[in-house]
C-alpha cells in the first residue's frame, strides 16, 4: 500500500491557507480500519503549513477506499480519540 500525508506542502503565493479542504466524515462509516496522524508543525500550523489556530490539536483521518485515500481532519486529544470522533458519525 501506498502511503498518503494528510498534512502535504502547501503551495500559495499569498499566506498560508486557513485549514484544509477534508472529506465528509460520512464517507468513512463503517470502515474497519482508519489511520491518523497528529499535525505536527506548531503555533496552530500543520506540518505542511496550512493554518489551523490554536491548540495545535489537529488530526487527519484516513482510510483507502477503491485505491484512493479519503481523509477528515478532526480536533482530538489524541490518536484514539480522533478515530472515535470519526467513528461517531457513522
Amino acid at each position: 500500500m501506498k502511503q498518503f500525508n494528510p498534512f502535504p506542502d502547501v503551495n500559495c503565493r499569498y499566506g498560508s491557507p486557513m485549514g484544509r479542504r477534508g472529506d465528509n466524515p460520512a464517507n468513512l462509516a463503517g470502515v474497519k480500519r482508519l489511520h491518523a496522524r497528529r499535525q505536527g508543525g506548531g503555533d496552530g500550523y500543520d506540518r505542511g503549513g496550512a493554518y489551523w489556530g490554536t491548540p495545535s490539536n489537529i488530526w487527519g483521518v484516513w482510510a483507502w477506499i477503491d485505491g484512493a485515500a479519503v481523509c477528515v481532519y478532526v480536533r482530538a486529544n489524541g490518536r484514539d480519540d480522533a478515530i472515535a470522533k470519526v467513528r461517531a458519525n457513522d
